[in-house]
């Protein structure tokens, strides 16, 4: 019989309890995928899944986020030694945010899949946080239409006139997985001042890196640029399922 078709989780040497593997394997039976699908909504090769099934190998702390993804268990569910035969625990509100379906991620879900390491925002600052977003700050350079880098760091600051553009970045490298894509826009107090950012319409899923953008002003004085400062508002979306391979026309 496969690893793809046993259908309950085998004991361990502990009366009662399965291994992490062998607790796997009936969870998704349970939820009805065989290990090619959970390879695809992991970004994980098929022999890695088999491995954790078969007990070749443990689940990383990476893994266990994107099996609590999956399952809708937190990350710290799926590094546990051993699990009770009885069946998965019910959910509780430790693994509620990460409950699957599809939707806007809100603050404390974004934190919690940044911690679980399910998307990447590196550096992390929790204050940036907002209700169903968070703020992104701005790279220590911008360049002008004439392809000139101007510094900004060092609390040197560059005025940006009105009616003019420049190319920007985030400090944020943001890495996302196959199944979520991002959505930007100007952050609130550049909005206030007529500041508007130009981007493409999704921040595609799989992405990995800064963002790039253009600032343009659009109102009627000067707005200083500062490197550091909050400059781009990014929400997060899980989707509905995880888009095929192909590129489509």
């Amino acid at each position: 019989m496969s690893a793809d078709s046993r259908g309950e989780a085998e004991p361990d040497k502990e009366a009662g309890r399965a291994t992490p593997g062998a607790h796997l394997r009936a969870e998704l039976r349970r939820l009805g995928l065989d290990q090619v699908a959970v390879s695809k909504a992991t970004g994980v090769s098929r022999q890695s899944v088999n491995n954790i099934i078969n007990g070749r190998q443990p689940i990383s702390r990476a893994m266990a986020g994107k099996l609590g993804r999956l399952t809708g268990h937190s990350s710290d569910y799926w590094l546990s030694e051993s699990f009770s035969e009885g069946g998965p625990a019910p959910y509780t509100a430790d693994a509620a945010p990460r409950v699957a379906g599809a939707g806007l991620l809100v603050n404390h879900q974004i934190a919690r899949a940044v911690k679980d390491g399910i998307i990447g925002i590196k550096p992390f600052v929790a204050e940036n946080l907002r209700a169903a977003s968070i703020e992104l700050t701005l790279h220590t350079s911008v360049s002008t239409a004439s392809a000139t880098a101007i510094d900004i760091g060092r609390a040197k600051r560059f005025e940006l006139a009105a009616g003019v553009a420049v190319q920007a970045s985030t400090v944020e490298s943001i890495e996302l997985p196959r199944d979520y894509l991002g959505r930007i826009g100007a952050a609130a107090a550049l909005c206030r001042h007529g500041i508007l950012a130009s981007t493409a319409l999704h921040i595609e899923p799989g992405f990995k890196g800064r963002l790039h953008f253009h600032l343009f002003n659009a109102g009627g004085s000067p707005f200083p640029l500062r490197a550091d400062d909050p400059v781009i508002v990014l929400e997060i979306l899980r989707l509905a399922a995880t888009p095929d391979d192909k590129a489509t026309a």
